[in-house]
């Protein structure tokens, strides 16, 4: 409560408003004063949220729905119907069960389930995350240097790059939303009192998280014991100092490791207690010397496109924009290096704790065998708002001119404006961008007009069908190989294909998933024949091709089921 008066009296102090004493009480106009001061950061943070809401869930609408959003959509509305531990359902190696499940939920049970599901719920996450990264990097500032910290760190994650930058932060659950829950960790790590409960509620926060996504370990638990286990050692044995008082750092780096496991053991209660069934992470974690050379180029190329600075194929207008954050981009890798410098010396934690978790992401993503595509830099996404804090945290005092080596603030605050400014056009420009088509949701109708209510199909196209026809239509996964096609469990519930349940008798294909770049494939008509043999009745509508049977085609499909991701052989 007294740290509170305090922050709210330096706000208040900071605009100009006469903090009162015993000895000179503050006059009733000077306490409205006051309380309307107090109120200035929670009124800000209100119309930003509103304002940036409206913006991403825009901006969320200029990329396509796909199927790994409507993978969610669909668990969440079972999960809103009582299937609470989602009985029957095999996820991949991530599940999202305790993070952008729950926000799925909230968003069905106000909208109902559809189409629009997926970008309302990106839009949120994306605001919340650049409001997290403000509080976090504002820290105890108040006044002038508190506001720059809050801008300079908003500011950098303000207009994710159209294109490539929007399908990685606005398309999809994916470990972008994992960052929300932990930068709320760090603000618990940053505000709370070295008190005994700290440690254990970060604990029980990481279990939380780590349930759902297990690069939270890499993200947050494990930069947070080395750190804390460094510092500690360092203390311990080069500064002689005692070891009771360390004990809040070495009670951190327990609580970290205690909440993998922690999370181990509810997960695996879940499935013994019916729930869903989590794939295992890749066997093969490293990479070949040979692979090594890619992997960091395809690092370094994911790293602009999260900063926004990606170049190829831009129209000159997004080109010049690319540019301009070039400048967030520099002011990020600015922030970690002044984090390593201070990485002894800070009293603040999460400062050396970001910056060494920048590292060991980096360091894990290149040695592992993940990247392959731009796409792949969705496993290292913590790269993007832990710089933003870092940078807002440590170099607002120097931008605003405490180093008489560097520009003069007056010089150098509109140069810092204009280049907020020029971020918040990015926004706008991205914001009148026009909508992605959903290359799925034409057929919806056409299918509902023929009757045609369950059939058969691949990843691209099955659950999205799905979720844009609001459940009237179910098209469920295949993984189509010879010599005969089976169910594939990979985010899907395996009711779907028990003949006794469902009666699907087509077969669909999208002809525009062909093209280059696209997640998905063309089914051979090898393997649709060797499923049911030729079909009664071929229809063509748009750049579908349905293929109707007369009988039940999940009665056709073979054992055992597959397990992995891919749709063709």
């Amino acid at each position: 409560m007294a740290e509170g008066i305090d922050n709210a009296a330096g706000e208040a102090a900071a605009q100009g408003v006469r903090v009162g004493t015993p000895d000179q009480p503050l006059t009733a106009g000077e306490t409205r004063r006051a309380r309307a001061a107090w109120w200035v950061w929670p009124a800000a943070l209100a119309v930003a949220a509103v304002v940036l809401f409206l913006c991403y869930l825009r901006l969320a609408g200029t990329t396509g729905a796909n199927s790994d959003g409507a993978d969610q959509a669909l668990q969440a509305w079972d999960m809103l119907h009582g299937n609470w531990l989602l009985r029957g359902w095999t996820v991949g190696d991530v599940s999202y069960y305790t993070t952008e499940l729950p926000e799925y939920i909230a968003v069905e049970k106000i909208l109902g389930f559809g189409p629009g599901v997926m970008h309302v719920a990106a839009a949120t996450t994306y605001t919340l995350l650049v409001l997290l990264a403000g509080l976090l990097a504002k820290g105890r500032a108040t006044g002038k240097e508190g506001v720059i910290r809050a801008l300079i760190a908003s500011g950098i994650l303000l207009a994710p790059q159209l294109g490539h930058g929007v399908a990685l932060q606005l398309s999809q659950p994916d470990h972008l939303g994992t960052q929300v829950p932990l930068l709320a960790i760090f603000l618990v790590l940053d505000r709370a009192p070295r008190r005994w409960y700290t440690p254990v509620a970060i604990g029980v926060m990481l279990t939380w998280v780590i349930i759902a996504d297990r690069v939270a370990v890499l993200d947050a638990a494990l930069p947070l014991a080395v750190v804390c286990g460094i510092r500690g050692y360092r203390a311990l044995f080069r500064h002689r100092r005692p070891a009771s008082t360390l004990w809040f750092e070495f009670w951190l780096a327990a609580a970290a490791i205690v909440s993998y496991g922690l999370s181990e053991l509810v997960v695996s209660v879940i499935g013994q207690m019916g729930g869903y069934t989590s794939l295992p992470l890749p066997t093969q974690q490293f990479a070949g010397w040979g692979d090594l050379q890619h992997h960091f180029a395809v690092t370094v190329e994911g790293f602009f496109i999260l900063y926004g600075s990606f170049f190829a194929g831009l129209s000159p207008a997004a080109a010049a924009f690319a540019v301009v954050h070039l400048a967030g981009l520099a002011l990020a890798l600015w922030g970690v290096g002044r984090a390593f410098r201070r990485f002894f010396s800070t009293d603040e934690l999460i400062i050396p704790v970001m910056a060494t978790a920048i590292v060991l992401n980096l360091a894990a993503y290149i040695a592992s065998v993940v990247p392959v595509t731009w796409f792949d830099t969705r496993e290292i996404v913590a790269v993007l708002p832990f710089g933003a804090v870092l940078a807002g945290r440590l170099l607002a005092s120097t931008l605003s001119g405490a180093r008489p080596w560097l520009i003069p603030w007056p010089v150098l605050r509109p140069v810092l404006a204009g280049l907020l400014a020029c971020y918040a056009i990015a926004l706008g420009y991205g914001v009148t961008q026009p909508a992605a088509h959903d290359s799925e949701e034409p057929v919806v109708g056409w299918l509902e007009a023929h009757h045609l209510s369950t059939g058969l199909g691949t990843y691209a196209e099955s659950n999205l069908i799905t979720m844009d026809s609001r459940g009237g239509v179910a098209v469920r996964v295949v993984a189509w190989q010879l010599p005969r096609p089976v169910p594939r469990d990979y985010e899907s519930q395996a009711s779907w294909y028990d003949p006794r349940l469902s009666y699907a008798n087509f077969v669909i294909v999208n002809g525009a998933d062909a093209k280059p770049g696209r997640n998905g494939v063309i089914i051979p008509f090898r393997d649709i024949l060797a499923l049911a043999g030729p079909p009664a009745r071929t229809y063509h509508y748009k750049t579908f091709t349905i293929w109707v049977w007369n009988h039940n085609l999940l009665a056709d499909l073979g054992a055992p089921p597959s397990a992995l991701p891919g749709d063709v052989h």
